[in-house]
């Protein structure tokens, strides 16, 4: 399987890149010799939007998409959250200890946010080997409101989890770094079942941007067009800029990771 890869990403405005809260991960990471070249038997990719009122959102998320793209097994994302939650108590310490090397030790009132843990809403996808005809399975899954649009033939076939912009609301559904019952998590994944082709494009992107993708295209324009004419860095963050100024882009970290597959 090949495929191009972009990752785009903007910090919200007025902050600075040590806020940006998102994460996004291509995998397995040793079949992507070339920078944005992926060439291997089968892909996993990711993005996760960390809960700007936990403690250590960019961690969890980072975590979060890590596990989903390196994973050698075809697991799910459910199975995903609970390893990644496994390793939560290491990344807690690792936090603590550099901290304290800072001259910063944890503070009192930081600590109840620790103990509660993180979250995040996270969107991921896999597309299996390929059985016939340049063509293969493709699964997808979905916690809260990061979204995956699946663009073929100049057409958007499927906007997953959510494909109405007036979906999106304040309190989505939240991947726990502490869940209490790991077997509940499962019960709030949304699953996908489909199939890719060469020459198929998919788009992955955190909430914002996800929003503004499904109201262009209620409204009958191709915002798939829009994201695949992107090149640069500048001109993601040029454009994304633009449309917070036109007040059509929620200002919140944007994050968009596009594959292209050849």
């Amino acid at each position: 399987m090949r495929a191009k890869i972009a990752t785009f990403r903007a910090a919200k405005a007025g902050s600075t890149w040590k806020e940006y809260e998102d994460a996004a991960a291509i995998g397995p990471r040793r079949y992507e010799e070339i920078p944005g070249e992926f060439d291997g038997p089968w892909l996993a990719a990711a993005v996760a939007d960390g809960a700007s009122e936990a403690l250590l959102a960019r961690q969890w998320a980072d975590e979060l998409v890590a596990q989903f793209t390196e994973a050698e097994t075809a697991e799910g994302l459910a199975e995903g959250i609970t390893a990644a939650a496994g390793r939560w108590d290491a990344v807690e310490a690792n936090y603590r200890q550099l901290r304290d090397e800072q001259g910063e030790p944890i503070a009192w009132y930081e600590e109840d946010g620790l103990e509660r843990g993180s979250y995040a809403t996270v969107v991921g996808v896999r597309l299996l080997p390929a059985t016939t005809g340049g063509a293969g399975p493709l699964r997808a899954w979905a916690l809260g409101d990061a979204c995956l649009f699946h663009v073929r033939a100049d057409s958007l076939i499927t906007a997953f989890p959510l494909d109405d912009p007036a979906l999106f609301t304040i309190g989505p559904a939240l991947a726990p770094s502490r869940p209490k019952n790991p077997a509940v998590i499962a019960k709030h994944v949304v699953p996908l079942s489909t199939t890719w082709q060469r020459g198929d494009a998919l788009h992955l992107a955190s909430d914002a941007l996800a929003c503004w993708y499904l109201t262009q295209a209620a409204e009958g324009a191709t915002p798939w067009r829009t994201v695949q004419s992107l090149d640069t860095d500048n001109d993601y963050d040029t454009w994304v800029q633009d449309l917070r100024v036109g007040k059509l882009l929620r200002n919140d970290d944007t994050t968009l990771l596009r594959i292209d597959i050849q």
